[in-house]
């Protein structure tokens, strides 16, 4: 299946159990491979100086109702299947604190890219962003990632996409 309108994601979480809560998130709804709207969501806590990484730097948003509103407004203004790298990761947070439910269709990007270029050793977002000459570094900030991911996949352009919970037939278990 070909994807022509998705929602692009990124979730910054300080962790990988799901009860350290999300910090970030950010969102770029893509239409036929253009950005036609974004949600930023983050609170910053006043005086913090230190490196903001991973969601350092911000408050617990998981169970901000209104983040939580204006999350679901723009899903619901944007009915795109959401796309992530490494989308596992991130809808596992989306379901524990209700931000989406069980059947709300999603893609992983890694497994997506994986299927028309097969003979990378990483498939990580740095790696790829580095083999594709997008920039050097993640920075590991919601809305960096989620345009690194917007630059990526306007480059590949993959023609596949298998929803989450189906079986995935690589070739490769690189991740």
């Amino acid at each position: 299946m070909t994807m022509k309108n998705m929602i692009l994601i990124d979730l910054e979480t300080q962790d990988f159990d799901v009860r350290s809560g999300i910090y970030e998130v950010a969102c770029l709804a893509v239409e036929d491979y253009r950005v036609v709207d974004q949600l930023y969501l983050g609170k910053k806590i006043d005086g913090y100086t230190g490196s903001t990484r991973y969601g350092f730097g911000y408050h617990n948003i998981s169970r901000d109702r209104d983040s939580i509103g204006r999350f679901k407004a723009f899903l619901a203004k944007y009915p795109y299947p959401l796309v992530a790298h490494n989308a596992p990761f991130d809808r596992k947070f989306l379901l524990y604190y209700r931000w989406i439910d069980r059947n709300y269709p999603a893609y992983c990007s890694i497994q997506a890219i994986k299927k028309e270029i097969s003979h990378l050793r990483s498939y990580s977002l740095e790696n790829l962003i580095r083999h594709f000459n997008i920039g050097d570094e993640v920075d590991h900030t919601a809305m960096s990632d989620t345009m690194n991911l917007y630059r990526l996949l306007c480059i590949v352009r993959p023609g596949t996409w298998v929803p989450l919970g189906e079986a995935y037939n690589t070739g490769s278990s690189a991740g």
